[in-house]
């Protein structure tokens, strides 16, 4: 077993570009984004029959407030490598996120959006967070990338909430886009996949999200996004070509992409990748191919899991590009979730330095440019 295991995870390792350096990068998904508003709403939800303790992200994740941001980035620069430098977080940002009192005040017949800069003021323990995001840009701790306009399909949130679906309803009152109830055949993500799509359309409507959202993530940021992850991993060929006009040469994911089909609802079509792979359009893929997920299941041993990925990558000559998603540091709903993570965290980069003390820590983007710089597999 220990074998076909250990096959089963060299085999996204074998294509593609390799090296002998020890580069790691660690990929941080839905930063920016509303999840759980708040302890009180998960509380109430909770009370109401709502199953929401059994999901993790509608149990731990939430804006990361001052705190949580205080929190990760004293773990980043508690840990150096040879080279002085810290660990950093490729921080896949959600740029924006409803305006739930406009969209209720046109009667749900218009959608409307704000930057997730003015949602963190709405927020009790937030007012500051932005703040700490520049500081940890600075540092060179934390560097966002583009994930989403927002963490939203707005055409089926806006479908479902004119045709007054209850429970799109009831997430809405809370000002939440998504709850495990909302899960269908017809909506297995939630409202989560924002590029998914079903007529041409939305197709084309998507263009525009897209278009609008990088301006603002680079009126936010100061510089634009060279890499873009799609949420939920479903993005189409169309998409790409908008992205390359957006300036946007790396893509991250997984090793499967998700692509929607025309009118054929549920029905996806899938492309395989690996890292260093290139598309029609010179753009390279980045893919994952280590977890730490210790929200998702706080039973299993993500530190060994994670090490013996990097160690196989390192073995094939890949980078290690580990998931991460941000509710792995929220302790927003619950303090103990960011808390005993933290502590995994830390764990796991020392565990690196120790089997690798001449490791590289780098954005998605900087490994992109390596790559880019240098073809050689």
């Amino acid at each position: 077993m220990k074998v076909l295991k250990s096959l089963r995870r060299s085999m996204p390792n074998i294509p593609g570009w390799h090296t002998n350096r020890k580069i790691v990068v660690i990929e941080s998904d839905d930063w920016g984004s509303i999840r759980m508003p708040s302890k009180k709403v998960y509380d109430k939800l909770l009370q109401d029959g709502y199953n929401v303790d059994q999901l993790s992200y509608e149990r731990y994740d939430s804006l990361a407030s001052e705190e949580d941001l205080s929190a990760l980035f004293d773990t980043l620069t508690s840990i150096k490598n040879q080279r002085e430098q810290h660990p950093v977080i490729t921080a896949n940002t959600v740029v924006a996120n409803p305006d739930f009192e406009k969209i209720a005040a046109s009667g749900f017949s218009e959608y409307f959006y704000e930057p997730f800069i003015k949602t963190l003021t709405q927020y009790p323990h937030h007012t500051h967070a932005f703040a700490l995001w520049k500081e940890g840009i600075e540092q060179q701790i934390f560097h966002p990338q583009f994930h989403a306009r927002e963490h939203l399909n707005v055409a089926r949130w806006m479908r479902d909430l004119q045709q007054n679906i209850p429970a799109a309803r009831l997430a809405f009152e809370h000002k939440t886009i998504s709850l495990s109830s909302l899960i269908t055949p017809n909506n297995k993500n939630a409202y989560m996949d924002s590029f998914d799509y079903d007529t041409e359309v939305e197709s084309i409507l998507l263009n525009t999200i897209l278009t609008d959202g990088l301006q603002l993530f680079e009126s936010l940021f100061g510089y634009p996004s060279k890499s873009f992850i799609a949420s939920c991993y479903i993005w189409s060929k169309e998409l790409e070509i908008k992205l390359q006009k957006c300036g946007v040469d790396f893509i991250q994911g997984m090793a499967v992409q998700t692509i929607p089909t025309l009118n054929h609802g549920n029905v996806y079509t899938h492309n395989y990748h690996y890292t260093g792979q290139k598309n029609r359009l010179e753009q390279i893929y980045l893919v994952r191919n280590c977890f730490f997920e210790p929200s998702e299941n706080i039973a299993f041993d993500w530190v060994n899991d994670c090490m013996n990925r990097i160690k196989i990558a390192f073995r094939w000559g890949k980078p290690a590009i580990i998931s991460t998603h941000r509710l792995n540091f929220i302790g927003n709903i619950d303090p103990t979730n960011r808390d005993r993570n933290l502590k995994l965290f830390a764990n796991l980069l020392k565990t690196i330095l120790h089997f690798y003390p001449d490791v590289e820590f780098m954005t998605s983007d900087q490994l992109g440019s390596v790559i880019a710089s240098n073809t050689k597999v």
